[in-house]
């Protein structure tokens, strides 16, 4: 075998290495996450971690989500409510059949503020839990 035939067959796989791309690194998916609702116009304050001594530990605009591009959470605890507002958490649930208030059935939560409040972070059957918060207003 001719010296340029051993070495093409030796750089051929080089090439094949080289040329094969770098994977995306994937992000993993949210655990559970807080949705500030447009219509509520001004931001709430987000926890974390639940339980906590903090009121909150930022401040989530109205229209973001905290695994959104503002915070970036993998998991959120809690929602702050500041004093002089009311709001009403919701969560997703397909097997109640969609976006559900907090609360036993035919009861809704409305959480008055100065108050934080635990979100739900597991909920049955569905891989994030998704919480919203909505009718953010005086009271």
């Amino acid at each position: 075998m001719t010296y340029l035939k051993r070495l093409l067959l030796l750089a051929l796989p080089v090439v094949a290495v080289v040329s094969m791309g770098t994977p995306a690194i994937a992000l993993p998916a949210s655990m559970s996450y807080i949705y500030n609702k447009p219509e509520n116009r001004i931001g709430i304050g987000v926890i974390y971690s639940w339980p906590t001594t903090a009121n909150y530990d930022a401040i989530l605009p109205a229209g973001q989500r905290t695994d959104g591009p503002v915070l970036d959470w993998q998991g959120a605890g809690g929602f702050y409510i500041g004093a002089g507002y009311c709001a009403d958490p919701y969560y997703f649930s397909t097997r109640d059949g969609g976006w559900r208030w907090y609360g036993w059935p035919g009861q809704a939560v409305t959480v008055r503020g100065p108050q934080k409040y635990p979100t739900k972070t597991v909920i049955a059957g569905e891989s994030t839990a998704r919480n919203e918060i909505r009718d953010l207003r005086p009271c």
